[in-house]
């Protein structure tokens, strides 16, 4: 097998828009390198499609590393894919109070999705 064989899956994006896309990836970039600006790429992202859910998740997470409690947004925004449903669950329970549940949540998305990153990265979050 080589290197370029290996792929790192993430989930569909469910926006139509290509600027929050790249709003939502450049916010969860910065969010998971603790760079100041994520919430601002993340909330850009919200603004330019209300529906994408992802980036609703991301905000969120970004507003709990400013030390708000974590207000998952509701999963009926927008059109989500499967892959952004399994990863609202995933956030949702981590702040939960089933630790072992979210465990093996993460691991089940991350054996599809392995380069969701924020999903990598939130363990180093919730400690």
């Amino acid at each position: 097998m080589t290197p370029n064989a290996i792929r790192w899956e993430v989930p569909a994006l469910s926006t139509t828009s290509v600027e929050a896309a790249i709003h939502y990836r450049d916010g969860i970039a910065a969010l998971v390198a603790g760079i100041a600006n994520a919430g601002r790429l993340l909330a850009a992202a919200t603004t330019l499609d209300p529906g994408f859910l992802l980036a609703h998740i991301g905000l969120a997470v970004a507003e709990v590393t400013g030390g708000a409690a974590y207000a998952a947004p509701p999963v009926t925004i927008g059109i989500a894919s499967r892959g952004e449903r399994q990863h609202a669950e995933v956030v949702a329970a981590t702040f939960g109070s089933d630790c072992h549940r979210a465990r093996d949540l993460r691991r089940e998305h991350l054996l599809e999705f392995p380069g969701d990153v924020l999903i990598v990265w939130l363990p180093a979050l919730a400690r």
